[in-house]
């Protein structure tokens, strides 16, 4: 008897031993099922563009701009202070320029380890009981800082005092000294900001805190001196 020869089958591994009814089936099944992918993806991107769309419409163009320009809040409830640069001083001699508020929140300082002071610019946080210039303190404000300053006719240890208490255990960011030649007993600053009492109010000294602490083009503080 002749052999007889196996026809060679065309068929993947997957459907061989398969009816072409089973064959048909299975054809249909994933032509559904790339569909409905299809339509997925076609509903995914029509929501997406939707959200796209109504935020565009919804969110201002300048939002996050209008209160934070560059780390600066140029919002908050009170009006900010010119600006008045933040370049620095060659040479260590003072601004002869001026400063368009005293204390002075923003302008030309000092930057280094020294100064004619003896103290490094930013100088370290803390209380001091010696003037210092604003030729140091504004680059402490630079850095997000508070400061703490007092002005009084005659010695006044209880403002002092109160304001003491004000100051964290851990004074970063807080910078605290006496400043002859005050429109008020005390001034509070921070960067391109300030308020004048003429006593201390804890209740808006510490709202003062909140809205401006750390608010300042180098806002993160890191002492390399």
């Amino acid at each position: 008897m002749a052999d007889i020869k196996r026809k060679a089958t065309t068929r993947p591994e997957s459907r061989r031993g398969m009816t072409k009814g089973q064959i048909r089936e299975e054809r249909r099944n994933r032509s559904k099922g790339r569909a409905g992918r299809k339509r997925s993806l076609l509903m995914f991107g029509g929501i997406l563009f939707a959200i796209v769309f109504i935020a565009a419409i919804v969110i201002p163009a300048d939002f996050g701009a209008q209160n934070n320009n560059g780390g600066v809040n140029s919002g908050g409830y009170i009006e900010i202070d010119p600006d008045d640069g933040r370049g620095h001083i060659e040479g260590n001699t003072p601004n002869t320029e001026g400063y368009s508020v005293v204390p002075a929140t923003s302008g030309a300082h000092w930057a280094g380890a020294t100064t004619p002071l003896g103290i490094p610019s930013p100088a370290r946080w803390g209380r001091y009981d010696a003037v210092i210039p604003d030729e140091i303190l504004i680059h402490n404000l630079e850095h997000g800082g508070i400061g703490f300053h007092y002005d009084c006719a005659e010695e006044c240890p209880e403002i002092v005092a109160a304001l003491d208490d004000l100051m964290p255990r851990n004074p970063s960011q807080y910078i605290m000294s006496p400043y002859p030649g005050l429109p008020s007993k005390i001034a509070i600053t921070a960067w391109r900001h300030h308020i004048y009492l003429d006593e201390v109010d804890v209740e808006e000294i510490l709202k003062f805190i909140n809205e401006y602490q750390d608010r300042a083009p180098e806002q993160v503080y890191q002492n390399q001196y």
